[in-house]
């Protein structure tokens, strides 16, 4: 009985390994194969970001006939207009303009504006409040007041805008010792400058060397030296001078065939100044001024201050004791 069992057992496994052995072979028929491709027509997704540099907007076109604000800062009903000129009263064409709008200090807001051929200029639709308004023309024209002011809800403001040339020298001096004494030399300094405008409507000075300088002593001066000098790299030059008379001495200086009024301090009197000195004080306060005294001599008195408890005098007689 256990021989046939165990006949029984292995004929029941050896079956079930002939029934496996088919699928095994189906399943190992495709054994490192890749995978087949997905079908056309598929949608698939990605999280690249979308390129938007062949993307291009067509540039925003500038009218010659408009030049009212950029924005209307809250459509005001206000408006500002006139004109640009420059110092001799011609128009400007083609200004900048900027006008900045202090509603809120922290937080001001700008428009800004090109003037037209006649050199005038029109801001429209804009707020009451406090305003400040500049112009200029890089790189040589550039606010000559600053115009400030207090616009009204409704109102219609006309403000011509006033441009000085800053492309011109700029000038300017200092003397030492000041004030000068008669007969004492002084040193005359005299510093020569150009200036630019950017583009932002800011001035800028730079020192101009090897500018030729030429005095014009109008005044009663002696000279040590030549009359013209050129600029050092600094912008700057100097001469040696002698004040021979009391008063104002004006002194000139020629730049660029400009002829540049120097500002010259009046010259003293030393004789004048030994006994008596003057303290000038800020304006509203009083000047005053001492005097010294001169001093007594005496040859046969002498006397002391005390206290006047000990107050005494003595007096030297003439003969021996």
């Amino acid at each position: 009985m256990r021989r046939l069992a165990a006949t029984r057992l292995a004929t029941l496994g050896l079956g079930s390994l002939v029934l496996l052995l088919p699928l095994l072979a189906a399943c190992s028929k495709n054994e490192g194969k890749a995978l087949p491709a997905p079908k056309t027509g598929e949608t698939t997704t990605t999280t690249d970001p979308v390129d938007l540099t062949q993307v291009s907007l067509q540039p925003i076109a500038v009218s010659a006939k408009a030049t009212s604000t950029t924005r209307p800062l809250g459509g005001g009903k206000a408006t500002i207009s006139g004109r640009v000129v420059d110092t001799d009263g011609n128009p400007v064409p083609g200004a900048f303009i900027r006008a900045t709008y202090y509603g809120d200090p922290n937080k001001p807001e700008v428009i800004e504006a090109l003037s037209l051929d006649d050199g005038t200029y029109k801001l429209e639709q804009v707020l009451g409040g406090r305003w400040r308004i500049r112009a200029w023309k890089a790189p040589e024209l550039a606010t000559l007041d600053d115009n400030t002011f207090f616009l009204s809800y409704t109102e219609n403001r006309t403000l011509d805008l006033k441009v000085k040339a800053a492309g011109d020298f700029v000038v300017t001096s200092s003397m030492a010792p000041n004030p000068p004494f008669t007969g004492s030399p002084v040193e005359l300094a005299v510093l020569v400058m150009s200036q630019s405008v950017d583009e932002e409507g800011v001035v800028h000075r730079s020192p101009v060397g090897g500018a030729a300088v030429t005095l014009n002593v109008i005044g009663k001066w002696y000279l040590a030296g030549d009359l013209t000098q050129a600029t050092e790299v600094n912008g700057r030059t100097a001469w040696t001078l002698t004040c021979s008379t009391e008063g104002l001495q004006p002194i000139t200086a020629v730049v660029g065939g400009r002829d540049w009024p120097l500002r010259i301090p009046d010259c003293l009197d030393p004789a004048s100044t030994s006994t008596t000195t003057a303290t000038t004080l800020p304006p509203g306060a009083s000047t005053t001024s001492t005097t010294k005294p001169k001093a007594k001599v005496s040859s046969t008195t002498t006397s002391s201050t005390r206290p006047k408890s000990y107050a005494t005098t003595s007096t030297r007689p003439a003969g021996h004791y």
